[in-house]
């Protein structure tokens, strides 16, 4: 391992002396290589949409895909207006305004309901007439007051167009399916294909993909923008749904992007020029971070991967984590100087003496971020992949840019007040050296204690997906949901798809009885839940109404109808009306049913056993029955709420998937590098102590793990591991040369351990600045991360020279007898 390692500091040796010989022409390909991938940040994209956190090919997905090629978009924007009088002529006037205002001023509408041109079904005679329910506007008091009795009376607007105290109505809006921008297939609505859908296909006309998430945006905005100005005491708006949360997420995220790197550079400049009170000891690190964060988000825009949710910590990331292996080379290099080494010589020693350290802590580090790289969930994917490109980009440019920067500048060759400066932290690094050799049972006791009781608290960590509370209790979108969840019975919803398995299967009078009492039955069993079924339409909803109004619109007759012959007959009556409300619930060949169940926004563990409990119910119901001549039932679910639960299974598998995997890559590297497999084992204690403490202490605050705590443990592990291997390459090349545990320690530390402290504090500071996020979940991600920072340092500072005095004291390390003196000695 000697040889080895001898070897090793000979190439990197060699390596820093081509790079300085050939400087000019390194920093020129430096930067013509940076260029060349920053220019492309321009086309960046961001992508906040729920559909975005899962990858392309992920079954969910396709369902789901499939689903709004059929029947359209069913993530609605809802707008809840309150008024304490809702059924009067300045209310339904103004109501009426603001309907046709938006219709006809914002893009990318599919559908839009509300109460001005809401389904209104009724029998005149033998005659079935569909129309808008406020076509007839009424103008008198006794007008408003039948509309009311109308309004409050029918089911189908209960809950979904009027509240059940009638103090809230809604305004519904679908965006369209397809994007508007592209060319438009022109014959996409008469191949074969196309005839099986419902419809909603933003009128057959599309470019085939789907609405951008910019288009979302946009809409989402230009709807704010209307609403602004309709705002008053008695016209009180409240603005939820998926597209909403998701546009203010994004606002929050792009804000906090430019925010972070701002705070970042000013915050890790300061703790650079503290640390070498040079100039050059805070631009080279930074200009090297500052061109792989560009390098690593020109690649991304490159390869066309938009900026996701747990992406948007990428730049700031980079920014900490890449500045450690410089402050590593310019702390050996700035204390060779100071020795009166000369300067192309001190910055070959800095290589040869922690290259090797180096290119392994950079390698454990992008190990434990491309763990992540095999997650279900596909930003969580992105961001092990490209976070891990990230730092072997910075480690690239340390070095080639680093010491060609280096080279090319004038530096100080001596400074012995800077040095005389330093002497409280070499005494403090003795301190902890001495301590931690002379008392080190009383350390590990400690240690496996705390241990205990981190793994106790590590037990009980609970998953959770809940968007809606990464946001600021009193933000807008936070709490128009809360208020239409309370008094319209939901803003999300479940889709169920029954396929029949024979065209017209759906005039089957057993199974549209099926259908409504299932329905009925969520409705009942599920309320007084977290996840209750607030609201639920099928196309027996239409039946009925049909059927009431053939019979003198008499409530009696809001059912499925007796005679089975009566079904397509009455459907028939319904589509010659004008209306096409059905393609809304099932295809065009009446053999596939869509079932909406509207549910509060919960937390999407929550929507897991809800969901199982939906399909258990339906294929009990349906699975094992066929229609004379048709296939099998078939029950799916989909939906936004679908998408949710799986985001969560997909979470908690990729977790685990992602610990074992950067545990067991990173322990191989720490044994490969060590050359002992013993050590290299222990070696990955200092390493996992803090983490279990940072998971034990979630358990035991009651934090769950969402898309970004649930980054923290191999995260953190990628990072620790720097230290560690810096102390352990050091301490078994001293101790090697002097056989003494103390004498080792006491080396190592004067050698890596200020840069060890540095590169800590940078980095902590650098996760602690997540705390100033919008978001609740980014705030306790850098909270925890940088807590986690600080206690691997204090692990390696501690415990790894304690578990040394105790190893290695009983046994031997490259042939030497082990020698632990008493501090006296």
């Amino acid at each position: 391992m000697r040889k080895f390692r001898e070897k090793m500091e000979t190439f990197f040796d060699r390596g820093a002396g081509l790079v300085i010989r050939f400087r000019f022409a390194i920093l020129l390909l430096s930067v013509i290589l940076a260029v060349l991938l920053a220019v492309n940040i321009r086309n960046l994209q961001f992508d906040t949409s729920n559909e975005g956190f899962l990858r392309a090919g992920d079954p969910i997905l396709v369902t789901y895909n499939d689903f709004r090629e059929q029947f359209g978009r069913d993530d609605m924007l809802i707008l809840a207006i309150h008024s304490d009088d809702i059924f009067s002529l300045e209310f339904l006037t103004r109501l009426k305004k603001l309907h046709d205002t938006l219709e006809s001023e914002i893009a990318n509408i599919n559908d839009m309901i509300s109460m001005v041109n809401a389904r209104s079904t009724r029998g005149e005679g033998d005659v079935l007439m569909v129309d808008d329910l406020l076509l007839d506007f009424p103008d008198s008091e006794e007008q408003l007051q039948t509309l009311k009795s109308q309004v409050m009376s029918n089911p189908l607007y209960l809950n979904q167009l009027i509240s059940a105290d009638g103090l809230y109505t809604t305004i519904v809006i679908e965006s369209s399916v397809y994007t508007a921008s592209g060319e438009v297939d022109l014959l996409s609505g008469f191949d074969e294909d196309t005839e099986e859908i419902g419809g909603n296909s933003d009128n057959g006309l599309s470019s085939g993909k789907f609405i951008s998430d910019q288009e979302n945006s946009e809409f989402v905005e230009a709807v704010y923008e209307v609403v602004r100005n309709y705002r008053s005491d008695d016209f009180q708006i409240y603005i939820a749904g998926s597209p909403a949360v998701m546009h203010s997420i994004k606002l929050f995220m792009q804000s906090d992007v430019k925010k972070f790197m701002r705070i970042a550079i000013l915050v890790i400049g300061v703790c650079l020029f503290v640390m070498f009170r040079r100039l050059s000891g805070v631009i080279l690190p930074l200009a090297v971070v500052a061109v792989s964060v560009a390098s690593t988000i020109g690649l991304m825009a490159l390869l066309g991967v938009s900026f996701k949710l747990p992406t948007t910590i990428l730049p700031s990331f980079l920014l900490a984590v890449g500045v450690g292996a410089s402050v590593h080379v310019l702390s050996l290099t700035y204390q060779a100087l100071r020795r009166g080494t000369q300067k192309n010589q001190a910055i070959r020693y800095a290589f040869s003496h922690s290259g090797l350290a180096i290119v392994m802590t950079s390698l454990t580090t992008a190990a434990g971020l491309a763990s992540f790289s095999f997650a279900g969930v596909a930003p969580i994917a992105d961001l092990g992949i490209f976070a891990s490109i990230g730092v072997l980009f910075s480690l690239w440019y340390t070095l080639t840019m680093l010491p060609a920067l280096l080279a090319s500048i004038p530096l100080k060759e001596k400074d012995p007040e800077l040095a005389q400066r330093r002497n409280r932290v070499d005494r403090l690094l003795e301190f902890l050296a001495d301590y931690s050799i002379d008392h080190y049972r009383k350390v590990l006791i400690i240690s496996a204690a705390l241990l205990v009781v981190a793994i106790y608290g590590a037990v009980q960590v609970r998953f959770s997906h809940q968007v809606l509370n990464w946001l600021p209790e009193d933000l807008g979108v936070r709490v128009s949901t809360e208020v239409i969840d309370r008094e319209l019975k939901g803003s999300v919803v479940l889709e169920v798809l029954l396929d029949t398995g024979v065209e017209n299967g759906l005039y089957d009078r057993d199974t549209l009885l099926a259908i409504d009492r299932l329905t009925e039955d969520m409705e009942r069993d599920f309320a007084g839940e977290q996840v209750f079924v607030g609201k639920s339409i099928a196309v027996t909803t239409i039946l009925k109404e049909i059927h009431q109004a053939l019979y003198g619109n008499n409530p009696d007759f809001y059912k499925v109808p007796d005679n089975e012959k009566l079904i397509p007959q009455e459907f028939l009556l319904f589509e010659n009306s004008g209306s096409d409300d059905l393609q809304d619930v099932v295809d065009s060949r009446f053999q596939i049913a869509r079932i909406t169940l509207k549910v509060p926004w919960q937390d999407a563990l929550l929507y897991r056993g809800f969901i199982n409990e939906t399909l258990e119910r339906f294929e009990a119901e349906f699975s094992y029955k066929s229609l004379a001549g048709g296939e099998p039932m078939q029950v799916t679910v989909t939906g936004i709420m679908a998408i949710f639960g799986r985001i969560i299974s997909a979470a908690i598998y990729s977790t685990a998937q992602s610990y074992i995997i950067a545990l067991v890559i990173i322990t191989l590297l720490m044994i490969v590098l060590i050359g002992n497999l013993k050590l290299g084992f222990i070696s990955m204690i200092p390493n996992l102590t803090p983490i279990l403490c940072i998971v034990g202490f979630m358990g035991l605050a009651s934090i769950q793990f969402d898309m970004f705590t649930m980054l923290i443990a191999p995260i953190a592990v990628g990072l620790a591991v720097d230290d560690t291997i810096h102390f352990m390459y050091n301490f078994k090349k001293y101790f090697e040369q002097t056989g003494d545990v103390r004498e080792a320690v006491h080396q190592t530390l004067q050698t890596a351990g200020r840069a060890m402290l540095t590169t800590s504090v940078v980095l902590s500071i650098g996760f602690f600045i997540f705390t100033l996020a919008s978001m609740n979940n980014l705030f306790y991600f850098g909270l925890l991360t940088g807590i986690a920072i600080l206690l691997a340092l204090g692990a390696d500072l501690i415990l790894a020279p304690a578990l040394m005095a105790l190893v290695v004291g009983r046994t031997q390390l490259g042939g030497h007898p082990v020698n632990i003196p008493s501090a006296g000695e």
